[in-house]
């Protein structure tokens, strides 16, 4: 667990469900929301891989799932309750997956971010994150993706 100026950062259990589902169901489109059942199987599946941020009242306000993949870590979705967005939750979030990579000798991150997510993509490359490449009609409506990566 992480916690920084009473921000806290820990693994996901099936208590925080109802927040995450929240978190969900505000962040994306219904094309692109995740299923409650895919919550539950990441929540019981990743050791260490799925984590929630809380602000300092204790609220859950953000989640992110990081999947170990071969010589790489996904993170397969993050989000950020849009009232919450443009607080540092999403960056702390972030680094804390970054540092975890790093204490598994994982050497880079790579994430798929719509390509007209401005705010999002800003902030990947504010830390270091670089396009690797470009995913046609990715998404539920026909847009493309942007791969994103991090070499640590």
């Amino acid at each position: 667990m992480l916690s920084s100026n009473g921000i806290k950062i820990r693994k996901a259990t099936k208590n925080d469900l109802s927040a995450i589902i929240t978190i969900e169901d505000t962040s994306f489109d219904w094309f692109e929301r995740f299923p409650e059942s895919l919550f539950l199987y990441y929540i019981r599946k990743l050791k260490d891989g799925f984590f929630v941020v809380l602000e300092p009242s204790g609220a859950i306000v953000g989640y992110a799932i990081l999947v170990d993949v071969k010589n790489y870590s996904y993170i397969f979705s993050i989000a950020i309750l849009p009232k919450k967005r443009n607080k540092g939750y999403a960056e702390l979030l972030l680094k804390f997956l970054t540092t975890r990579c790093t204490q598994k000798h994982i050497p880079k991150i790579r994430l798929d971010v719509r390509i007209d997510n401005n705010a999002a993509v800003k902030l990947y490359k504010k830390l270091g994150y670089t396009e690797v490449n470009k995913k046609k009609d990715y998404y539920g409506d026909g847009l493309d993706a942007l791969m994103m990566e991090k070499m640590i």
